[in-house]
């Protein structure tokens, strides 16, 4: 009897010990699951608490802007509250920082077609009696003819090896893009192109909605689009570019040659353009359009692409709350003083901008 009490014996400490680990395994499991339940209620926590001040951050900018308007509304300037960087500010738990961009110192995309729908000829036995383009679709054709030009000089700088093919491939891509036929340009694609992917897709035909669209297009790289980002925009309306604000790359994009575009940045970092005569009054800026030159004959045509105000606007922002981390890209409209937001992304960093210095 007492060999086999020992295994009787034996097996009872066995079973003990294996009860013992499974529930040392069931309380760490509890314990485990409750910590993780504890730390996501936390980052939900403070990633509602990051949201509120991101909403935040467009108040301000809001209100800044409105401000700004109220107290000079005939000019906008990198010298105006608005244009300095917020620098980080603490808040428990963590910290944010933002700041403004002016839109219209870019090159907006939509522009190259914002009048494509006006241009129509006229028939011969039309009310006008002549054939050809009225005077209105005169001009919008004039106009789209300098954003086409301004969008091949500022693709020609970027993608100097020409990964995109020639410079105006990209523009008559952006162009097939953004109209409402099917009908390709000559370096264009329309959805029969996009339709042969290995990953189909439609052609948008419509207005560019976000920059990141860009990636979508025929031939883009992820190198070529984050060079692109700081310098051109996708605006819902027909816009004009903002001397006061434009970078170098878009004044070359303009067509200003490097001694204009040193003689504008000088001047108007001593002082922005007030008007816009200020501007054409400029020794280099009426060198540059002498009436007696084939440029100078088209002054008329730019001065109705540049302005010294603007309307539109980017907040770039980020919110740390302890693990939680929070980014806004916000599109700010102004219109007669007030401001809305027409666009609001949180699903990536900001983008790439250029530096621009805080204020003291």
């Amino acid at each position: 009897m007492t060999p086999l009490y020992h295994q009787q014996k034996g097996v009872a400490l066995i079973i003990a010990l294996v009860i013992t680990t499974i529930a040392v395994s069931l309380a760490s499991l509890a314990m485990y699951r409750q910590q993780l339940q504890i730390r996501l209620s936390g980052n939900i926590s403070n990633l509602e608490q990051a949201y509120e001040y991101a909403v935040g951050m467009e108040d301000w900018s809001k209100k800044i802007l409105e401000k700004d308007y109220k107290d000079n509304p005939k000019v906008d300037s990198l010298k105006e509250d608005w244009a300095f960087e917020l620098p980080p500010i603490p808040i428990p738990g963590g910290s944010l920082k933002g700041q403004l961009f002016d839109l219209q110192g870019r090159i907006n995309l939509n522009t190259l077609i914002a009048n494509f729908p006006k241009i129509k000829p006229k028939k011969k036995n039309g009310p006008n009696g002549k054939g050809g383009l009225d005077k209105l679709n005169k001009q919008a054709f004039k106009t789209e003819t300098l954003v086409y030009e301004q969008i091949v000089k500022l693709i020609t700088k970027i993608d100097t090896e020409q990964t995109l093919g020639p410079a105006q491939n990209f523009a008559d891509t952006v162009k097939d893009w953004v109209d409402k036929d099917d009908e390709e340009s000559q370096g264009g694609a329309e959805s029969a192109y996009y339709q042969s992917q290995e990953r189909p897709y439609m052609s948008a035909n419509s207005l560019l909605m976000n920059n990141s669209e860009l990636l979508l297009l025929k031939g883009m790289t992820k190198e070529i689009t984050e060079k692109l980002l700081p310098l051109v925009s996708s605006l819902p309306k027909d816009t004009k570019i903002n001397i006061n604000t434009a970078e170098k790359e878009v004044l070359e994009a303009i067509g200003f040659d490097q001694a204009t575009i040193k003689d504008i940045k000088a001047a108007r970092d001593k002082a922005p353009f007030e008007t816009m005569q200020d501007f054409w009054d400029l020794d280099k800026v009426k060198i540059f359009f002498d009436p007696n030159t084939e440029r100078g004959k088209r002054q008329a045509n730019y001065k109705q692409i540049l302005s010294n105000t603007s309307n539109y606007f980017l907040l770039q922002g980020q919110v740390n709350i302890n693990n939680a981390r929070i980014f806004i890209n916000s599109v700010l409209e102004r219109k007669k003083g007030k401001v809305r937001v027409i666009m609001r992304d949180y699903s990536k960093p900001p983008i790439a901008t250029p530096t621009k210095a805080s204020k003291p």
